[in-house]
C-alpha cells in the first residue's frame, strides 16, 4: 500500500510538471548593445556609430514597449513605442499601438527573434519562416538587464 501511495505521488508530481507553462524567453527588460541597417547589401546606419543613445526594451505576457533617446550628430530625439505581441518558436509579430513616429501605429512588424541566455537578438523583416533578406534587414542586440 506505501509503495502504491508513493508511486501515485511520483505520478502525480511528473504529470504537473508536465502540464505547465512553457516559460517565455522574452519576458523582461531588454537593454540595447548594438544595431544596424543594411539596404541593397550596404550598411547604411549603426548604433554605436551612426547613432549614439540608449533604449530599454520591456516584455510582459503579450504586450512589449521601449523607450530610448539618440543622438545623431547634435540633434537629440526621443524614441518610444509599444503594442501586443506574438511569439511562436523564432517568429516574433509585434503589433504597434503607439510610436514616436507616427507612421508605426497600427502596422504588424513580422521578426526572427532569438534568445540564448542573457541575449536577445532580432531582425525584421522576415517572412513566415522567420527568414530574413540578408541584403535588406534591420538587427538589434539586447542584453537583459539585472
Amino acid at each position: 500500500m506505501k509503495k502504491i501511495a508513493i508511486l501515485s505521488s511520483m505520478l502525480l508530481i511528473m504529470l504537473s510538471a508536465c502540464n505547465q507553462e512553457p516559460v517565455n524567453p522574452v519576458v523582461g527588460a531588454w537593454d540595447l548593445i548594438y544595431a544596424k541597417q543594411i539596404e541593397n547589401d550596404s550598411v547604411i546606419a549603426t548604433y554605436p556609430g551612426t547613432y549614439q543613445g540608449s533604449q530599454v526594451k520591456m516584455w510582459c505576457n503579450n504586450y512589449w514597449m521601449f523607450v530610448g533617446e539618440y543622438s545623431q550628430d547634435t540633434v537629440k530625439t526621443d524614441n518610444f513605442g509599444g503594442g501586443s505581441y506574438t511569439l511562436e518558436g523564432i517568429v516574433y509579430k509585434e503589433t504597434i499601438k503607439y510610436h514616436s513616429s507616427e507612421d508605426y501605429i497600427g502596422k504588424t512588424l513580422r521578426m526572427r527573434i532569438v534568445v540564448a541566455n542573457d541575449t536577445l537578438i532580432q531582425v525584421w523583416p522576415a517572412d513566415e519562416m522567420g527568414e530574413v533578406d540578408k541584403s535588406n534587414y534591420t538587427s538589434e542586440k539586447y542584453v537583459r538587464v539585472k
